[in-house]
């Protein structure tokens, strides 16, 4: 009996120490498989490292190559063109150069300068034609200037405007109308010379009606206030000219007509 469970104790014991080597195999083989499984992380990570640097360094090496750091970075290689020695040719004698003829430009007159009028103050004696001999002009032409008659006095200290020769035009005269009925208006230019008697008989009118047509300041129109210029209203054929009458051979005179007014 005794023996018997010595065996037992012997087995079981044997079956522990079975258990215990059995454990620590695994434990060893398990180490084993964790170190091998780390170093094989280890290795695939280098390699993937190094394909990586691989790939980085032939990407530099085509760019570097080929690509436009190749272009930036090449030198032009300079290219050899053979030149061939000149030929000698004749040279052809030069042509005789034809004369050219320029136009002379024709200078453009610009503007004539305005005359401009001088300014003279009457002294003793003047009178408006020695005043238009001083200044080579004409006496119309001062009577214009100054808006006054030919006839009208001078005053000593009086101011006058000489205009330049040419640059005062003369009124132009009034064409004579015809056919026109007894009374009809007109408007006449007065000339240089003219009274109110004048223009009466050019028109078959009367000075009196002349003047009262053409009242200023509520007065009739006198001779002293026509000036060059004016424009005056006129009643035409008032009168009816009496004919010249014909010297007979034994005459000595002829009688010259005067108007009669019509009523």
């Amino acid at each position: 009996m005794a023996a018997r469970t010595h065996a037992n104790s012997v087995i079981g014991a044997m079956r522990l120490y079975d258990f215990k080597e059995t454990d620590c195999m695994k434990k060893s083989v398990q180490a084993l498989l964790n170190r091998r499984r780390a170093r094989y992380a280890q290795m695939v990570f280098a390699a993937l490292a190094l394909l990586g640097v691989l790939a980085i360094v032939f990407i530099l090496f085509s760019f570097a190559t080929d690509g436009p750091l190749a272009q930036l970075l090449a030198t032009p290689t300079p290219t050899f063109t053979p030149t061939l020695p000149p030929s000698s040719t004749p040279s052809p004698n030069p042509a005789t150069p034809t004369p050219k003829f320029t136009d002379t430009p024709t200078p453009t007159e610009g503007p004539s300068p305005t005359p401009t009028p001088i300014t003279y103050v009457v002294v003793e004696g003047d009178t408006l034609f020695s005043i238009a001999l001083q200044f080579t002009t004409t006496v119309d032409a001062i009577a214009i200037a100054n808006g006054i008659a030919i006839t009208a006095p001078l005053s000593i200290g009086q101011t006058l405007i000489i205009p330049q020769p040419g640059s005062v035009q003369t009124p132009t005269p009034t064409p004579l109308p015809t056919g026109l009925p007894r009374g009809a208006r007109i408007q006449y230019t007065v000339m240089l010379g003219d009274t109110l008697e004048i223009i009466a008989a050019k028109f078959n009118s009367t000075p009196e009606d002349i003047a009262r047509q053409n009242r200023r300041n509520n007065k009739d129109l006198t001779n002293a206030d026509l000036r060059a210029g004016d424009v005056l209203i006129v009643r035409i054929n008032l009168v009816t000219p009496v004919p010249t009458a014909t010297a007979t051979p034994t005459a000595a005179s002829t009688t010259t007509a005067t108007g009669t007014a019509t009523p």
